[in-house]
């Protein structure tokens, strides 16, 4: 269960002031730059998903985001990344207790 602290969130109004502040630019400027950010990373999570599907081939995708962007998402699937799978056989028992 998650404590008070852990999902309170701070209105979202206080983050864009304190940046707007901070980098002394208006709140259009920022929430653009935000949203052109947001966007490229869904465009490229769709773009690597349809790569991994097989819909669009690797050419395609490199043509898309730039093949360094492809060529790193694809080490990152590796098999270093991939967790193991469970080696099958018997489960063992815990041991009792002397009493």
């Amino acid at each position: 269960m998650n404590t008070l602290e852990e999902s309170f969130r701070r209105p979202i109004g206080e983050e864009l002031a304190y940046v707007c502040d901070r980098l002394k630019a208006d709140e259009v400027e920022i929430l653009g730059k935000a949203l052109r950010r947001g966007l490229l990373e869904i465009y490229k999570a769709v773009v690597l998903h349809e790569l991994g599907t097989g819909r669009i081939d690797r050419k395609e995708a490199s043509r898309l985001l730039g093949s360094r962007v492809v060529e790193r998402a694809l080490a990152g699937q590796g098999v270093a990344s991939r967790p193991r799978p469970q080696r099958p056989g018997p489960r063992k028992m815990p041991r009792r207790r002397k009493t």
